[in-house]
């Protein structure tokens, strides 16, 4: 498992050199199918078979997306199926189902809307799933991941990766990664091909790693995170502000490099920030590049310009967020201060 190899962690550059979005044409398509066999077919890279269980006429849908070193389907059958197959050696696979209408297992245990299917190269699967069932398929390489994980996280989670299983997963991060898939297809299906900036593709792998590597982690951690001294967490907190300060104007850092940097958990992290600012260290990171975009715009950036040096590729997503905290759209902003 190639997570378990120590690196430090990268700069949000090296990141972009190693997922490279850009360097190919990303690709998103719609097909709808009347074969279990078709509907195998176009889950490209698959070494896989459907057999259908449950008696009618077969009719399916699969919208793909390719991105970099991610394919990404949403997938619907409105039959009964039984799934089998495996991945290419060092790659990685988290399914999500949306709605569970039926009877569900994988691998032969039961499967809830509260889990996540997780399964890699080192092993074959096998996926029973009721008719009607739609469900979002990620598959990455898993070396993409690991600027997105601890060293601590990588080593724990090695064993469990190895094998095929169903994860527990948080309403959070469940909704979080079929967000983002339709936020890339309205972005790539209102763009020319190859029109979109490489920043802007690269902006988009990226957050799609860091939120499978968040489902990855759910519950990776120690008893001894929890049990930090509100002096110690006050520390961490202050500590963790001063390393945002000293980054600059790039927006870049990321809770991997806070954790990195200050040689603490991610749990340890998580809990000091909820208690001492009453936010998580997501939120406050958000926040920052947030209001790094705000003053790009007053000092005359346009919306787009500022939205994207800030790490911001969905300018629809980025107005939400912008008024959320500032009671204005970004747009207002740059109107006000021309």
């Amino acid at each position: 498992m190639s997570l378990s190899a120590p690196c430090p962690s990268p700069t949000l550059s090296s990141r972009r050199a190693e997922h490279s979005a850009a360097a190919g044409a990303p690709a998103a398509q719609v097909a709808q199918t009347w074969d279990v066999d078709e509907q195998a077919a176009l889950l490209q890279g698959w070494n896989q078979r459907y057999e259908q269980l449950s008696a009618g006429s077969f009719e399916g849908r699969v919208t793909s997306l390719h991105l970099g070193p991610i394919q990404a389907w949403r997938e619907f059958s409105s039959q009964a199926l039984h799934q089998t197959g495996a991945l290419r050696a060092g790659q990685l696979a988290i399914g999500l189902p949306s709605s569970i209408p039926g009877n569900t297992m994988f691998c032969n245990r039961s499967c809830s809307e509260g889990h996540a299917i997780v399964f890699s190269g080192d092993g074959p699967f096998e996926f029973v799933s009721p008719g009607g069932l739609e469900i979002i398929d990620f598959v990455v390489e898993q070396g993409s991941l690991e600027p997105y994980l601890t060293a601590s996280e990588r080593e724990q989670l090695q064993a469990q990766l190895a094998q095929p299983h169903l994860r527990p997963v948080s309403a959070h991060e469940r909704w979080r990664l079929p967000i983002l898939l339709s936020d890339m297809q309205q972005c790539l299906a209102q763009t020319a091909p190859g029109a979109l900036p490489p920043q802007q593709l690269d902006e988009m792998a990226g957050d799609v790693l860091a939120a499978i590597a968040a489902v990855l982690r759910d519950g990776v951690g120690s008893e001894a995170d929890e049990q930090l001294s509100y002096q110690r967490r006050a520390h961490i907190v202050s500590l963790a502000r001063e390393r945002v300060v000293a980054t600059g104007a790039d927006g870049s850092l990321t809770v991997e490099d806070l954790c990195q940097a200050l040689a603490v958990s991610r749990r340890a992290l998580q809990y000091s920030f909820q208690e001492v600012l009453g936010i998580s260290p997501q939120s406050y990171l958000r926040a920052v590049r947030l209001n790094g975009a705000r003053r790009a715009i007053k000092q005359g950036s346009s919306v787009s310009d500022a939205a994207l040096a800030w790490g911001f590729w969905h300018f629809g997503r980025f107005a939400q967020e912008y008024k959320a905290l500032f009671a204005e759209l970004p747009s207002q902003t740059c109107k006000r201060y021309r």
